[in-house]
């Protein structure tokens, strides 16, 4: 009789055990999704900013450098300079290929006088002044309207990147350069650009205007 009781229990026990397990499976399995749930939508992406020119004047041998500049502040110098090489090769072909139209004739001229100062500077920490490694080898346009919506954007790059620039050192002779080259790029060569995208151009002409671009 207590073998039978004893056999009972244990058959008991499995019968629960076997329950517990079948709940445990059903566990896993995830709730369905309400028809009317509300997703989270994804944010779009920031756009990107514009980039810096590739450099090809910063191939420098900083450990033959025996200035007292430091290494950045040699590197923002011929980032500078590369940029201001680029922008006068690249306007220097739209000149020759439409006749020198305005804003563009102006605007080689002061980009030259820009490149100048910066060899100035060049001269002062007794570092090697490279050629300039642009000229001929910049991109043609279909026409001046589409060269000037490319010179706006050059001139915003041009723009942008100084504020990198004058992080790059505290010595104020560098810093006066680099003030004054953003400053014609902001005001002077970006406004001209867009009035020329815009269809203000002036056409061809030799000579400055009254509202020179420098």
């Amino acid at each position: 009789m207590k073998n039978i009781i004893l056999l009972t229990i244990i058959t008991a026990l499995l019968a629960l055990t076997a329950c517990g397990q079948k709940t445990s499976d059903n566990s896993g399995v995830k709730p369905t999704e309400p028809a009317n749930a509300v997703k989270t939508a994804t944010p779009p992406a920031e756009p990107k900013s514009l980039k810096e020119n590739e450099c090809r004047i910063c191939d420098f041998d900083f450990a033959k450098y025996k200035g007292e500049l430091k290494k950045e502040e040699v590197a923002a110098l011929l980032l500078a300079l590369n940029d201001e090489y680029l922008a006068f090769a690249t306007y220097d072909r739209i000149n020759k290929d439409f006749n020198s139209p305005r804003p563009f004739i102006n605007i080689q001229q002061a980009e030259s006088r820009h490149s100048e100062r910066l060899k100035m500077l060049f001269t002062t920490y007794k570092i090697d002044i490279p050629e300039n490694p642009w000229l001929g080898k910049t991109p043609k346009f279909a026409s001046v309207a589409e060269a000037c919506k490319a010179g706006v954007d050059a001139e915003i790059v041009n723009r942008d990147l100084y504020d990198k620039l004058l992080k790059s050192t505290t010595r104020e002779d560098i810093l006066m350069v680099y003030r004054a080259l953003q400053q014609a790029s902001a005001e002077r060569h970006l406004p001209a650009f867009q009035r020329c995208g815009e269809g203000g151009g002036r056409g061809p002409g030799m000579g400055p205007g009254p509202n020179r671009p420098f």
